[in-house]
């Protein structure tokens, strides 16, 4: 048609085409998909399953919206379409789900959904649609019959003869002789239902008038927040009777029923309920060893990475720890669940959740550790941090060789959390080592934490790398802040060695034989280390610089004096 090349078509999961270039023919589209859905979904599900009313929620939001909106939906049928005021508002050329197609098959050319149209009268609609499209050679009758039958209301129907396509009208002699052999319509055998069965006696209806608490006992039974026990009381019974030793219930026949119960416990956040149920599964001695192997193979699915997740996902958001629940869940399942934690925490991104999956983390650290050591080079960075501090709360050795193997990786946020780890860790050649590693890493903020730790720290053996470092990098790209760190540290680690050096980069141009490369930048980090060096010289030698220095390192002079005497005055 003209009007396809217009048309804005968005093919959907189902296969069905999004279409309607206007607002009203997006309403309308919405309305005949949610209608042919439902329809089809009957041939699909029991009655009585989640995925029927899903459907027809679905239905009813999009009818009440259009009708209440745009007022009367008159939909002209074509072989394969459905048009609204000359738009295209529905398009399948699939005869065996199409909705256009069964409807022009039958005869309907135009059909009408009036404003007033009442949900009850949808439903009824839906129960025609539904007729249709079990079958075509049915012996119901046609779509236009049962329209007039259900004697709507507020649904208008224009309608001619039917068709039957060539491929499936097919030769009639051949036709007939296939249904006299019975191809096409099943008869029961006339005597199916005799003899007539003998009806017992009727008896007397007593009617007893039920106190307060009968019918509160009633009406508990149906509520919802009984559910979760009448669940476990019902796999209670199912495990006691693939128990009984006299007549065994086969546990396989009732695997289905036990995890429809564990999906909906899960799904609800129920943890003390879904435990219930493994307890009971985990404990049940089952005489036949096809029941414990399904046993355990039903035990193992309560712990996968769904039913993980979704635990996690339940803890309260204070929750710092497993709670004991989930972790008597655990020892109850069989398995290693180490990995499957791992592979939770990649896609779980609440806080709470990732704090009580590190907590479980941990528990494995000492059976496990020296693999979680190993992931650490592997696995993307957040997981390496969150192993890194499971490794450092579990065992402070361990989180030391974690830091080892995550402090020459890259990534800024591991860089991090190895200094956090260092900064409980005791002094050693390995924190000295991972340290100065990091005041030479790419980014300035890792660097600057790594002297100050280091200054803080009073690592003697950090003066030399420290000194070295700062004299190879000042010319080039030590920046005011790194310069200013980089003195505190240096004057830190060793007072004494310090002051020499600071002495000599403040000295008076005059006493220079040579003038060092990047004078300025050296003595920007004289002038910080100065701060912590007592006596009357560092002010008389920072004060020259500052009367001599431009503007920027002038300021700074100032600032690392009034900073000095308040940390003299602290040291007293």
């Amino acid at each position: 048609m003209e009007t396809d090349r217009h048309l804005d078509v968005t093919p959907p999961d189902d296969g069905e085409l999004r279409l309607g270039s206007s607002q009203r023919g997006v309403a309308a589209n919405g309305v005949v998909l949610a209608l042919s859905r439902a329809a089809r979904s009957f041939l699909l599900y029991d009655p009585a399953n989640a995925a029927i009313r899903h459907f027809l929620n679905a239905l009813q939001e999009a009818v009440e919206g259009y009708l209440s909106t745009w007022g009367d939906l008159p939909l002209v049928v074509s072989p394969f379409e459905l048009v609204v005021h000359g738009e295209v508002v529905y398009l399948d050329r699939d005869r065996e789900r199409s909705l256009a197609f069964r409807l022009y098959r039958d005869g309907v050319r135009r059909i009408t959904l009036e404003a007033a149209l009442t949900w009850q009268e949808v439903l009824k609609l839906l129960e025609v649609l539904s007729i249709r499209y079990t079958g075509v050679r049915q012996a119901e009758d046609d779509m236009v019959v049962l329209l007039w039958k259900a004697g709507f209301t507020h649904i208008q129907l224009e309608a001619v003869e039917g068709f039957v396509p060539e491929e499936e009208a097919g030769d009639p002699g051949a036709l007939a002789a296939s249904d006299a052999a019975g191809g096409h319509h099943v008869a029961a055998p006339p005597d199916f239902d005799l003899p007539v069965p003998l009806l017992p006696t009727p008896r007397r209806v007593v009617y007893k008038e039920l106190g307060i608490g009968e019918v509160d006992a009633l009406l508990a039974e149906d509520n919802t927040q009984a559910l979760p026990d009448l669940c476990v009381q019902l796999c209670a019974e199912l495990v006691h009777a693939a128990a009984d030793p006299s007549d065994p219930l086969p546990l396989a026949e009732t695997v289905p029923q036990l995890r429809e119960i564990r999906d909906f416990l899960l799904s609800e956040g129920l943890l003390g309920a879904v435990l219930d149920v493994v307890r009971l599964l985990a404990s049940a001695r089952l005489p036949n060893p096809a029941d414990a192997r399904e046993r355990d193979i039903l035990l193992g699915s309560f712990g996968d990475e769904r039913a993980i997740g979704r635990i996690l996902r339940s803890v309260p958001r204070d929750a710092t720890t497993a709670p004991p629940d989930l972790l008597e869940f655990l020892d109850l399942l069989p398995g290693n669940h180490l990995k499957m934690v791992i592979t939770v925490l990649e896609t779980e991104k609440g806080e709470a959740s990732r704090r009580v999956a590190r907590s479980l983390i941990e528990r494995f650290v000492p059976q496990h550790g020296a693999w979680i050591l190993d992931q650490l080079s592997t696995v993307e960075p957040g997981i390496a941090v969150e192993l890194l501090r499971a490794l450092s709360a579990a065992d402070p050795e361990l989180g030391l060789q974690g830091v080892q193997a995550v402090a020459t990786r890259p990534d800024i946020e591991l860089q991090f959390e190895a200094l956090h780890v260092l900064e409980a860790a005791p002094v050693g050649p390995v924190m000295i080592r991972v340290l100065l590693g990091l005041i030479a890493v790419p980014t300035e903020e890792v660097r600057l934490r790594a002297l100050d730790l280091l200054g803080r720290q009073a690592i003697k053996a950090a003066f030399g790398p420290i000194s070295e470092r700062v004299k190879r990098e000042a010319p080039l790209r030590l920046g005011n802040r790194e310069a200013e760190a980089s003195g505190e540290a240096l004057a830190r680690c060793d007072l004494a060695r310090a002051t020499e050096l600071f002495r000599e980069w403040l000295k008076p141009r005059g006493f220079f034989h040579v003038v060092l490369p990047g004078q300025t930048t050296l003595q920007w980090v004289a002038v910080s280390g100065m701060v912590f060096v007592p006596g009357d010289e560092p002010e008389v030698l920072v004060k020259y610089v500052a009367e001599r220095a431009g503007s920027d390192l002038a300021r700074h002079c100032t600032t690392s004096l009034v900073k000095r005497r308040r940390v003299l005055r602290g040291a007293q």
